[in-house]
């Protein structure tokens, strides 16, 4: 049994393809949200940041980070940076619609901001793991 363990753990140790997979997958469904944004504009975004005091302009940083630096993962260049960036959106984020919640539970027992929160630390691993090997930039 050790042995089938063993093998099984050599055969998937593939770190690089595991960055690449976390990498490309989490920057496409991030990337979603942008194009949302892209189609639907950023009227809702700028009413939030009024109704917090910060300027309304300010909401065109999200296609900063829901737009380009989703791209720059996906395609692993600056991909630290890149990560960076979308861990400020998903702060804002949380700031914006989730303050009132963040240390609540739904109905289901789930983390209230669960869904910006796997985001938010997709990106924080990201941010440690860098692109790998598979990227346009490879990281040092």
């Amino acid at each position: 049994m050790k042995e089938l363990l063993n093998q099984l753990d050599n055969m998937l140790s593939k770190p690089d393809i595991g960055k690449l997979v976390l990498r490309v997958s989490f920057a496409f469904m991030f990337l979603l949200h942008g194009i949302h944004k892209i189609t639907g504009g950023t009227e809702f975004i700028q009413g939030l940041l009024v109704d917090h005091g910060l300027p309304a302009f300010v909401a065109y940083g999200v296609y900063l980070g829901e737009v380009i630096a989703p791209l720059l993962m996906i395609a692993g260049v600056f991909t630290r940076l890149a990560s960076i960036v979308v861990i400020g959106t998903c702060l804002m984020v949380i700031y914006l619609l989730h303050m009132g919640d963040f240390f609540s539970v739904n109905k289901f027992g789930a983390w209230a901001v669960e869904g910006v929160g796997v985001y938010l630390f997709a990106s924080i691993a990201i941010m440690f793991l860098g692109s790998g090997k598979y990227a346009l930039k490879p990281d040092a």
